[in-house]
């Protein structure tokens, strides 16, 4: 397990001795792990579309010439399972 050294200053110091007592929690490791898990289950989703997004970007153009309605109909067909997807390209 990893661990951190974080300062946080006085101020969040006191919030986050405030939020442990207050929100029922035994620890402030306790408390930071619970916030990391919620950015993380709130993040995960933009994270990994950024990504794939990032990816597309790095694979360049593709050589082949669609029309935007061709592209949405190929779409479409693959999220019904219609076709496979290397079929079209």
């Amino acid at each position: 397990m990893g661990r951190k050294t974080i300062d946080f200053g006085e101020t969040l110091d006191q919030y986050i001795d405030f939020a442990v007592k207050q929100g029922g929690y035994k620890t402030e490791a306790e408390y930071l792990r619970y916030l990391v898990r919620k950015d993380e289950e709130r993040n995960r989703a933009f994270l990994i579309t950024k990504a794939a997004v990032q990816e597309g970007l790095e694979s360049g153009v593709s050589p082949k010439v669609r029309t935007a309605e061709e592209i949405v109909t190929l779409a479409k067909k693959r999220a019904l399972g219609k076709t496979d997807v290397n079929q079209h390209g």
